[in-house]
């Protein structure tokens, strides 16, 4: 998480109208636009935030307004109840319109400039106020924890794709081990998915749900008539990839993946904001059907 304050004193001309405060947002998309960033969307919690700091400013010295640190600005976003990954604010004052004043932010700050334009922000916040002949403005640019969570989550939305991944990376783990590679069961990725989307749903981490349903049980309600099943899970990893190798380098887990007992596979991930913040949940569920082949004797694990 990043903050900063940038305090500019702006050429005479034009007072700042609230039209203006808007036109700023819209000089500051233009310039993204072309910058192949997304534009800005206007958040109400953002601009009360913007608006009570150039009212703040608009009281105070030049000076003192440069002096409060970034992590203020953090705090008062928190405190009007936006919960952001990054946050920066830009403070300006004087005189002149909104072009004028874009302009010459652009022209003689260019980095503090360029960190308005940066495309990780996706909200922003503008208030402005009259002091004197003068008008002070304030910029706030954030990303919010729901937007960076959804960027985050974008590589595990195919929810297909990613169990494809997994069934590979899993299979590549046994051949390397010269181990029989594990078949994909719809039945299993029923029961791993509803687990995963469960913990989500209800806010809870385990084996076990809320009324004590133990994976055996869930692999049976899917319909899978199991001799044997294992479940692994896990939380907070972003890909299949990062999961598995987790999964592996604990010895618990390890044993069921390299397990010769099982020989189908299924995969369950969830995502989504609950009483435990924004996460992701992982289950893996193995099963040997009542049906399932006898292990073949010359598979041995290094």
């Amino acid at each position: 998480m990043s903050a900063a304050v940038l305090l500019i004193v702006l050429a005479a001309g034009t007072p700042l109208s609230s039209l203006e405060a808007a036109t700023i947002l819209d000089r500051l998309n233009a310039e993204r636009a072309a910058a192949g960033a997304s534009a800005l969307r206007s958040n109400p919690a953002l601009d009360r935030v913007a608006r009570a700091r150039a009212e703040t400013v608009a009281e105070q010295s030049e000076a003192a307004a440069v002096e409060e640190n970034g992590d203020d600005v953090s705090r008062r976003v928190r405190e009007a109840g936006y919960e952001h990954e990054l946050v920066e604010e830009f403070v300006t004052a004087g005189e002149g319109t909104a072009a004028d004043r874009v302009e010459l932010w652009r022209r003689r700050w260019p980095g503090s400039y360029a960190e308005a334009l940066d495309g990780r922000y996706r909200e922003a916040g503008v208030g402005a106020v009259r002091r004197g002949d003068a008008l002070v403005s304030v910029v706030i640019v954030a990303l919010s924890a729901a937007d960076a969570f959804a960027l985050r989550t974008v590589p595990i939305a195919d929810l297909e794709r990613v169990r494809q991944r997994m069934l590979a990376g899993v299979n590549e783990k046994r051949r390397a081990l010269r181990l029989p590679p594990l078949r994909e069961s719809p039945r299993l990725d029923r029961a791993a998915q509803e687990h995963a989307e469960d913990m989500i749903r209800r806010s809870y981490y385990g084996h076990q749900s809320p009324e004590g349903s133990t994976a055996m049980e869930r692999v049976r309600r899917s319909g899978y008539r199991a001799v044997a099943v294992g479940e692994n899970i896990a939380e907070g990893q972003n890909t299949p990839d990062e999961v598995l190798e987790g999964w592996m380098n604990s010895p618990v887990h390890r044993e069921h993946i390299v397990s010769l007992v099982y020989r189908e596979i299924g995969l369950g991930r969830g995502f989504g904001k609950n009483g435990r913040g924004y996460e992701i949940v992982w289950v893996q569920v193995f099963g040997m059907p009542r049906s399932g082949e006898a292990i073949d004797p010359r598979f041995r694990p290094r």
